[in-house]
């Protein structure tokens, strides 16, 4: 699972490097935004987004791989950890995550990602960023209900543990890929945020900035995750870009979200 996720990590870099003007061919002002496994969204003037599909057909080469039969192996397989939560993690993160590497493999197996290449001109300049919309395969476990109800006083002590955790392990959140010449280093972490929807629901954010190196030249971007509930499956749209552009697309990507009419899945 690990070598997957610095695999898809790294294709998202490259991608974004990638993307080239026939790619991200667009017409402007798209008065709706429709992601199939979401829904729909309003989008405001001059917002244009394209689908990087260089980068689906990626996901789905690895998916394929994952339901490839596998050959037998010659040397004893090693047992697999019984909890992909990192040591000392609370239990909220315990909860949400998979409990071992086939349960990861086969949520990810089931799951819908896509890429896209975000553009808007706001009548002053044109600006551009990226967004990875991923919807879970399996449901959200019984006690995991934020997206729909207030929290109790046992749901935000275990949120606020959550954000005491993420605080003390900021320095372990890096990653390097020597090979590649890539490195991510967290410079920091945005806070934790409940939003209303305009169907009720809530939804919530947290975000980052961090400083990427690609080949030893630096590049300062920022993430930001809105986590939603999608027909009771985890939903999440990660938000990128240069870290100059974040006052423009965090308040343009937060409200087209929260307008989304959502789409019951389909399998």
């Amino acid at each position: 699972m690990k070598k997957l996720s610095c695999g898809l990590v790294l294709a998202l870099v490259m991608t974004i490097g990638a993307v080239s003007p026939v790619q991200a061919a667009f017409v402007w002002s798209t008065p709706e935004w429709n992601i199939p496994f979401f829904g729909t969204m309003k989008a405001p003037e001059g917002f244009s987004p394209v689908e990087v599909k260089e980068f689906s057909k990626l996901i789905e080469q690895e998916k394929k791989k994952l339901n490839e039969p596998k050959k037998s192996a010659t040397k004893p397989q090693l047992p697999t950890k019984p909890d992909l939560a990192p040591e000392g993690a609370p239990t909220l993160l315990k909860d949400a995550l998979p409990k071992d590497e086939e349960a990861a493999m086969r949520r990810f197996a089931q799951s819908d990602i896509a890429f896209y290449h975000l553009t808007m001109n706001d009548g002053e300049a044109i600006h551009m960023a990226w967004l990875l919309a991923a919807r879970d395969g399996e449901k959200l476990p019984p006690n995991i209900d934020f997206f729909t109800k207030d929290l109790d006083a046992s749901q935000t002590e275990k949120l606020a543990e959550f954000k005491t955790w993420v605080d003390a392990n900021i320095e372990k959140a890096q990653y390097t890929d020597p090979k590649n010449k890539v490195s991510i280093k967290l410079l920091e972490m945005l806070a934790l945020q409940p939003l209303t929807m305009q169907n009720g629901d809530k939804a919530w954010t947290a975000g980052a900035r961090m400083m990427v190196t690609v080949d030893g030249l630096p590049f300062a971007f920022f993430g930001r995750v809105y986590a939603i509930s999608v027909d009771n499956r985890l939903a999440l749209a990660i938000l990128g870009g240069f870290d100059g552009e974040r006052p423009f697309w965090d308040p343009v990507v937060r409200d087209m979200l929260l307008s989304l009419q959502t789409k019951p899945a389909d399998k």
